[in-house]
């Protein structure tokens, strides 16, 4: 028998993604010392697919451009991740170690890391507040910049060379002066007069409308009952002054019930024009006669 040996197949490559072609493109800016536009491409690709190949070109990318923090702190996170691969976390690690002498380190020192809405950043760079935060950075003038949205809470730079260590105490947030409230009862007071003008405004108009609406009725009713003849303590009446003087009782309890809601509501306004606040003053009085207080105020 011979036996014959099947070909086998060859593995289709790897799909191209954007993330992929991204990389290539940026690995052929790099060899053709184009950092700059390479490390463009490989920020886009790391957006797209943060694996640690991308991370470890885009470390190397950034210290041939002089980023040397940056491109530290590439390299540190890429040996942590590569704990799978000895000999890449190897290569990782020493990479970021040959950066370390080129750095500076500044560290901060917080009071209160908790206020609310704080931000920090240091050389730029957006930190998350903590009680002490340790930064590796580019050497040079170092500013470490403390706020919340309403306010500048620390400002300060530092310069420090490569090796040294520059450190900001940032001290506790100022307590928020209280504010001046001293115009706050006039004010209030003078919005309570307003609404207790215009409800009793409103209501007087009202009683008004009441009053006349009564006025008018009385007037229909005397013309009305012309035609009609008292019989006890009755009218006794044809139509169509029957008709006329029912629609004239009517007219007069409509002005009844408006006028009784113009005095409810006059009453509303009095009762707010009264519960205002008022700044009373108590003086002493006295003479040969009498004995007493004075109570005197903007009512």
């Amino acid at each position: 028998m011979v036996a014959t040996a099947s070909a086998q197949p060859a593995p289709e490559p790897p799909p191209v993604t954007a993330g992929s072609k991204l990389f290539d493109e940026g690995r052929d800016l790099a060899k053709a010392g184009k950092y700059a536009e390479a490390c463009a491409k490989f920020d886009q690709s790391y957006a797209l697919d943060n694996g640690v190949g991308t991370e470890l070109n885009l470390a190397d990318c950034h210290e041939h451009l002089g980023h040397f923090a940056q491109a530290w702190r590439y390299f540190d996170e890429a040996s942590h991740r590569s704990a799978d691969n000895a000999g890449r976390a190897k290569f990782a690690h020493d990479r970021a170690e040959a950066l370390s002498g080129k750095l500076a380190t500044a560290v901060v020192n917080f009071v209160d890391p908790n206020v609310v809405g704080i931000s920090v950043t240091i050389a730029g760079r957006a930190v998350k507040a903590n009680g002490v935060i340790t930064e590796r950075v580019d050497p040079g003038a170092i500013a470490v910049h403390v706020a919340t949205p309403s306010k500048v809470l620390f400002d300060a730079t530092k310069s420090a060379a490569a090796g040294a260590t520059v450190i900001f105490d940032v001290p506790a947030a100022p307590a928020e002066a209280p504010h001046d409230d001293e115009a706050a009862p006039e004010d209030r007071r003078h919005k309570r007069l307003l609404v207790a003008y215009t409800i009793g405004g409103v209501g007087a108009a009202t009683l008004a409308t009441g009053i006349a609406i009564g006025f008018v009725s009385y007037l229909h009713y005397r013309t009305d009952s012309s035609g009609c003849r008292k019989e006890g303590s009755q009218l006794a009446c044809t139509e169509p002054f029957l008709t006329r003087v029912g629609d004239d009782g009517h007219l007069a309890d409509v002005g009844t019930y408006v006028s009784v809601i113009g005095i409810a509501v006059i009453a509303t306004g009095a009762v707010v024009y009264l519960t205002a606040p008022k700044d009373l003053v108590v003086t002493p009085m006295a003479s040969n006669q009498t004995a007493g207080l004075a109570i005197s105020g903007r009512f």
